[in-house]
């Protein structure tokens, strides 16, 4: 408990002592980080777009579909047999 108290009133008075020294401090501390903040947000929709992109370029020019399915194949039905469950797994599985 008492240690609790000292590290909070350690805190309040290191945080807060820029405000009471200077009035103009806070405002335009906040100004800056809310750009930076924006600006790193900005960053990070920018990356993520130019990832998509060049991840949709890639599967569209250099990746091939080992297996192409028919729309059959596709829908979730039983198997009848039992080999008809042993190729439904290779394929669902793309172990060819």
């Amino acid at each position: 408990m008492k240690n609790k108290f000292l590290t909070t009133l350690f805190t309040l008075i290191f945080l807060t002592a820029n405000t009471g020294f200077c009035e103009e401090t806070r405002s335009a501390v906040m100004h800056t980080a809310i750009i930076k903040f924006g600006m790193v947000m900005g960053g990070v929709a920018l990356s993520s777009i130019i990832i998509y992109v060049g991840l949709t370029l890639y599967n569209k020019f250099f990746v091939t579909p080992k297996y192409p399915h028919s729309p059959e194949e596709e829908i979730l039905k039983t198997p009848k047999t039992k080999e008809e469950a042993i190729n439904f797994f290779i394929n669902k599985n793309k172990l060819n």
